[in-house]
């Protein structure tokens, strides 16, 4: 069931794959980046699961070498919206409750893309985020299963 309340905009638009473009004050950069919804049904479960895209690829690689497992690399071959080689880190994963969200969308603060990710992304970043260590059970129960 929908929360009343919801823009409708973000009602048609939200669902696992949805990818949004917005700054977040909880990374370390202070730019705006790419954010792909990897909860299995987010209106309905209300806190937003949201993976990170970044194009330091190098940088997280490295950082997570112990567990590359948990990292999905992506180009703008597989995905057009980006412009050079990215990847998501499913160990960190930024977590925003429905309500926040949605007021930032209305403010205009938060852009959404028309075009979901693939479904072969889709099920690269579950089965992700289903290897990760790092986080709980908890969020895992959000994201279907691989």
């Amino acid at each position: 069931m929908v929360p009343p309340g919801i823009d409708s905009k973000l009602r048609l638009t939200l669902r696992e794959g949805s990818v949004y473009y917005f700054t977040e004050r909880t990374l370390t950069s202070p730019l705006p980046h790419y954010f792909i919804v990897v909860n299995a049904a987010p209106i309905a479960q209300q806190l937003l699961l949201l993976s990170v895209i970044t194009s330091k690829v190098r940088e997280v690689r490295l950082r997570r070498a112990d567990c590359l497992e948990t990292l999905v690399e992506l180009s703008p071959e597989i995905f057009d919206v980006l412009t050079r080689p990215s990847i998501v880190d499913c160990n960190s994963l930024k977590t925003i409750p429905l309500g926040e969200f949605n007021a930032r969308f209305v403010r205009g603060e938060i852009a959404c893309f028309d075009k979901d990710v693939p479904v072969a992304l889709r099920k690269a970043l579950r089965r992700a985020i289903h290897a990760s260590a790092l986080l709980t059970d908890e969020l895992k129960t959000l994201v279907a299963q691989p």
